[in-house]
């Protein structure tokens, strides 16, 4: 089966990253545009795993999200990577409670690391939306401060981060389909120590 982690991106924020998209492609040309259809915020792409491992996968999220608060996130400013200067990927960042976000992201990968068979991304997570990828910059480099000054609004939707998904991923010739097979919650009481995770 394939695999993600993610969490979930409501319907007031997705609505604003179309419209961000939109303006965008009024701005520039892209080798492809990002579909925005389903969207989710993935915190690990885990890709072709056995059944076998998927009891202890749904284990180790909840063991996260037991010691884990709700927290809050907003629509950040627009980036590139590898920079502005020569895009390859176009993409919306976050902004509120992140280093939350990216400690959710690193317990998780320490769950996961017990598990020999499982494969997942080591390196620094950076959370952000990919809206284009291989922008057209023309060789000068993306305008990124004057999009965020004209394109985005002063105060971006914000929303509560309450719990964490697992999900399948079946390719299918009308594209990915994404199917919730296991959520966890977080502790709304964080009355539980970091002790859980040893």
């Amino acid at each position: 089966m394939r695999l993600f982690v993610a969490l979930d991106i409501p319907e007031e924020a997705a609505s604003y990253l179309e419209q961000v998209q939109s303006s965008l492609r009024q701005e520039i040309n892209a080798d492809r545009w990002q579909s925005l259809h389903n969207l989710h915020l993935t915190l690990h792409f885990l890709g072709e795993v056995k059944e076998a491992l998927i009891p202890a996968i749904q284990e180790d999220m909840d063991i996260v999200s037991a010691i884990t608060k709700p927290f809050r996130l907003r629509m950040g400013n627009l980036g590139a990577f590898p920079n502005e200067h020569r895009p390859r990927v176009l993409w919306l960042g976050l902004r509120g409670h992140t280093e939350a976000l990216k400690q959710l992201h690193l317990l998780l990968g320490r769950r996961f690391e017990l598990h020999p068979g499982l494969s997942f991304d080591r390196r620094e997570y950076s959370p952000h939306i990919t809206l284009a990828r291989g922008p057209k910059s023309g060789g000068e480099g993306l305008p990124l401060a004057d999009w965020d000054e004209r394109l985005l609004q002063k105060e971006p939707p914000h929303w509560q981060v309450n719990h964490i998904h697992l999900y399948q991923s079946e390719l299918k010739r009308e594209g990915a389909v994404h199917t919730i097979i296991h959520t966890s919650t977080f502790e709304k009481d964080h009355s539980k120590k970091q002790a859980v995770l040893e």
